[in-house]
């Protein structure tokens, strides 16, 4: 309401300004004589023909005659636009809309695109406003006059945030003379990938933190060539470089996509990534997905908004992946959109836009995936982050505070800039998790999948990634926050824990996974099956544990469990051990409620009895309440 208020009072102020402006009604145009009409089109012909003194002599003269004949002062107006007077163009049309609105609704609005390119953005909402009120629903600009006023009023937004950032240059041993930009950090945050350009040339550079000088220590990366390399990303685990270069001989296009592998510490020939990634079309500016296993780039590939768009595509084997996908209209639009950033959240997109409704050239956006999956209607993320100059390329460290972009400064070039990411735009902080899976047994690597979610939250939103050949995963989780986790593959018993929440800033667990043929006669611990407190209900977040049990079995069909529930010693021993039993039902009951035949499931409650830790703690009684299954035969 209170919008709404403001609008009829910027309403009234105009009509003021512009003596009946939009409020004549029954208008009858003026009776113009034929010698006269052909005047007007004398004068339109002069005036396309470079005599602007004698069309607008002739023009004043005609409206002199005819004071209420609106089309002489169209023409006037557009000559004056024409000839850079915005000034007395707006005055003009002003008052031709005065005579009437109804016959002049296209005026009515070329009038709300002069009032925003003068610096008169209240006087535009009224024209586009008042337009939207009076023109046909089948009027093809009523939807662009709603647009402009979105983007009126998503500007004025813009301008009344007020955050206290200070925007930092990198070192001297980053920011050169030279123009520096496309920052990116790995994922633990001690080393810093970017580009450095000198002229015409366009090279990688790897800076490195030292651990006790705490500079940057900045090598260029080996495989830089005579052609242009540069807007780099890194893999979470460190291990992947993928980059845009430039007039590559033999390439796709004028620029593609190739990527680097890091072995041993020792980083291999690049190779062009192919088809898919790289057309005949400009590829380039890449950025790595929550896991690895996805890839955000700028096209201007047969298929965008117009100009260059933001496409992904998903890793769906080794070296495989889905055909390329648009991020979608709220994300990309006719202008050029570029530098994308999914922080390690996998939820939230930066990326730079052109365009007029920006500050400057190029500005910083941001994205939120909704319920749906989808990416909602990006944001310009304002002032002082945004400016009258250049802003782009913004990455986020893991800590998730800190943020880094690339401004073009006073002297014309690219720096590298640091800051503290207010509060609303920042994702959750994020930790890196590296897994090592290997056989028990033999203690060798295996290549398994491990599936994560919150033990807290919603079942059906969990993260799945398949490790190396050489056994290990890093991914990213959001810190303090307990999740569960299910290793498994084919030929061994899954793998479950629970990994309580940490603020540290990475984390190694190794998963031994036990082969089938060597199960018989275990007890594994379903570290994930959650109860209510003092019940037998199971919890939704129970769900992934209990589906992958369930897929043993199934995976298995000569194997026979016994599942078994465990209590601490709180509470009465009778009570401790019906819980215990009931439990061990629910599970029981959940299995054989799936198809798994009551012949191969039994349960078993053991009350307080078989602790597996003191009861003297919390930490012990929790580790007591468990449930098992045991392999009764493989």
């Amino acid at each position: 309401m209170e919008v709404f208020r403001k609008l009829f009072i910027l309403l009234l102020f105009v009509l003021a300004l512009v003596p009946k402006a939009f409020s004549q009604s029954g208008y009858v145009p003026p009776k113009i004589p034929e010698k006269t009409q052909k005047k007007l089109d004398e004068l339109i012909l002069a005036s396309k023909g470079g005599q602007t003194d004698a069309a607008i002599n002739g023009l004043n003269d005609l409206i002199s005659h005819y004071p209420t004949w609106t089309s002489p002062r169209h023409e006037l107006s557009r000559i004056y636009y024409e000839t850079g007077n915005r000034k007395e163009s707006v005055a003009v049309l002003e008052k031709a809309i005065a005579i009437d609105t109804i016959s002049q609704l296209q005026q009515l609005f070329t009038l709300g695109r002069l009032y925003e390119e003068t610096g008169n953005p209240d006087k535009a909402k009224i024209c586009y406003t008042t337009y939207m009120a009076k023109a046909d629903i089948s009027d093809p600009l009523k939807q662009k006059a709603q647009e402009n006023l979105d983007l009126i009023l998503a500007r004025e937004k813009m301008y009344t945030r007020k955050y206290d950032i200070s925007l930092t240059p990198l070192p001297a041993e980053i920011n050169s003379e030279l123009d520096e930009s496309v920052g990116r950090w790995t994922l633990d945050g001690k080393e810093l990938f970017f580009s450095r350009k000198n002229g015409d040339q366009e090279d990688l550079f790897i800076a490195e933190m030292d651990s006790l000088t705490h500079h940057w220590k900045v090598t260029p990366f080996p495989f830089n060539t005579a052609a242009r390399e540069g807007a780099p990303t890194i893999s979470p685990d460190g291990k992947y470089l993928v980059y845009t270069a430039c007039n590559v001989p033999n390439s796709y296009g004028s620029c593609d996509l190739y990527v680097s592998v890091r072995k041993k510490g020792i980083w291999t020939k690049p190779v062009n990534m192919g088809p898919g990634f790289n057309t005949a079309s400009w590829d380039g500016q890449p950025c790595f997905g929550l896991d690895g296993t996805s890839i955000y780039f700028s096209s201007d590939r047969t298929g965008t908004f117009g100009g260059r768009d933001i496409w992904y595509m998903n890793q769906i084997a080794s070296d495989s992946w889905t055909k390329p996908i648009s991020a979608g209209p709220n994300i990309n639009t006719g202008n050029n959109e570029g530098c994308p950033f999914i922080s390690f959240d996998g939820n939230t997109l930066y990326f730079m836009r052109d365009g007029k409704e920006g500050m400057g050239a190029t500005d910083l956006y941001i994205s939120r995936k909704g319920l749906d999956g989808k990416w909602m209607p990006a944001e310009n993320m304002g002032p002082p982050i945004n400016s009258a100059t250049d802003e782009g390329a913004l990455a986020i460290h893991p800590d998730g505070k800190t943020a880094l972009l690339t401004r073009l400064s006073d002297d014309k070039k690219n720096d590298l800039l640091e800051f503290e990411l207010p509060g609303e735009f920042r994702s959750l902080p994020q930790q890196a998790l590296h897994v090592y899976f290997k056989d028990k047994t033999t203690g060798l690597p295996i290549r398994a999948q491990l599936e994560i979610y919150e033990a807290k939250g919603n079942p059906e939103i969990r993260y799945s990634q398949i490790s190396t050949d050489d056994g290990r995963i890093t991914t990213t989780l959001q810190r303090n926050t307990p999740y569960g986790i299910i290793g498994y593959t084919q030929g061994y018993l899954m793998y479950s824990d629970n990994l309580e929440s940490d603020s540290a800033a990475s984390r190694y667990i190794e998963i031994a996974m036990i082969p089938m043929d060597k199960v018989e006669n275990e007890s594994i611990v379903l570290e994930n099956v959650f109860f209510e407190t003092g019940s037998s209900q199971l919890l939704p977040a129970s769900e992934p544990e209990l589906e992958k049990l369930l897929y043993t079995l199934k995976t298995n069909q000569s194997m026979i469990i016994e599942i078994r529930g465990y209590t601490d010693n709180i509470g009465e021993d009778d009570m401790n051990q019906r819980l215990s039993q009931d439990r061990a039902k629910a599970v029981f009951t959940w299995l054989t409620g799936k198809g798994i035949p009551s012949s191969r499931v039994a349960y078993k409650g053991f009350g307080e009895t078989h602790p597996v830790a003191s009861n003297e703690t919390e930490e012990g009684r929790k580790q007591n309440r468990r449930t098992e299954f045991y392999i009764v035969k493989k």
